[in-house]
């Protein structure tokens, strides 16, 4: 049995905590993360969790007065050079080792990214927020480097996030290899191909080449369609399904800082009766739309405060 720290960005924590007791852990949500226990828990964590930006070995948590027998412990099980994270909080204190060895939000696949991207943990974080299975369309219009159109077809796919990546945790002495060999293995076995088409589309042909090149390199690219067009414009797929989209605002914004927002506004009115789950900045800009969210979430992608928000069309 292994207890963990997984973290995530501010606002996910139960949306972590859910997808973690979906790999079969006990996991309950925590400021900045969730907390989880069960057997191979650093392995299903690190290869399997989709919202998960860091994955931590909890090795100590109690008392700060058993910190120094808990760091000389630890020190002795994995060596000096080992990541030793410290909390302390009042008289109680945890002493965690980083399992993944480098952000989990890295896939690998991502070629270059354009201006202010998303991260591939809050584009997965947003298609579960709109409960994206993969059994219907998915279309993002405003694609940029393709990083939702491919986290939906990873998704839809099953294919577990760190399928491709080793991780800090797979060279720690006395590991139990074999258990880890199983748990990729049966991970493994979920995978299938998407039964819903996945668009990704956007008017800039840069975009558009950099989304293509990313969906080779992630292994998708058979499975997402990728065009040039511009969102007000657009034939959607025969729905209904999911448009997940971060439309350009801040630093990806050129000219018009809302007429990203009104090419999506004219984009509506052909997906009635699909979902649409989105990033915005603020409520300023997506008061454009003229709809009502059913449901919001406050979070933040790298330094920068957003919300995710769902529709009903």
């Amino acid at each position: 049995m292994e207890r963990i720290f997984a973290a995530c960005a501010p606002g996910l924590e139960e949306l972590l905590a859910a997808e973690l007791r979906g790999l079969g852990l006990s996991a309950t949500a925590t400021p900045g993360g969730a907390e989880a226990e069960g057997a191979a828990a650093v392995a299903l964590a690190c290869v399997g969790s989709r919202l998960a930006d860091a994955v931590s070995l909890r090795l100590f948590a109690g008392p700060a007065s058993g910190l120094a027998a808990a760091l000389a412990e630890g020190k002795a099980r994995f060596g000096a050079g080992a990541d030793m994270q410290v909390r302390r909080r009042g008289g109680e204190a945890t002493v965690s080792i980083d399992a993944a060895g480098g952000p989990l939000w890295k896939r690998g696949w991502r070629a270059r990214a354009g201006a202010a991207p998303l991260r591939e943990t809050l584009a997965a974080a947003l298609l579960a927020f709109a409960g994206h299975d993969g059994d219907r369309p998915l279309l993002d219009p405003m694609c940029g480097s393709g990083t939702i159109a491919i986290e939906g077809a990873l998704r839809a796919a099953r294919r577990a996030p760190g399928a491709g990546r080793s991780f800090a945790f797979e060279a720690w002495p006395g590991r139990d290899r074999a258990a880890d060999a199983e748990v990729r293995r049966r991970l493994a076995t979920a995978e299938r191909t998407p039964p819903a088409p996945v668009w990704a589309s956007d008017r800039n042909g840069g975009a558009v080449r950099l989304a293509g090149r990313n969906a080779e390199a992630a292994g998708v690219a058979t499975w997402v369609r990728v065009e040039r067009a511009d969102a007000a414009l657009l034939q959607p797929p025969t729905g209904p399904g999911l448009v997940a989209v971060n439309p350009p605002y801040g630093s990806r914004l050129e000219g018009d800082p809302a007429a990203a927002w009104r090419a999506l506004a004219g984009l509506l009115p052909r997906l009635r009766g699909w979902r649409l789950a989105l990033v915005a900045p603020d409520r300023g800009l997506e008061k454009i739309l003229g709809l009502s969210p059913s449901a919001a979430l406050s979070t933040r992608n790298g330094g920068m405060s957003c919300l995710l928000l769902k529709y009903e069309l």
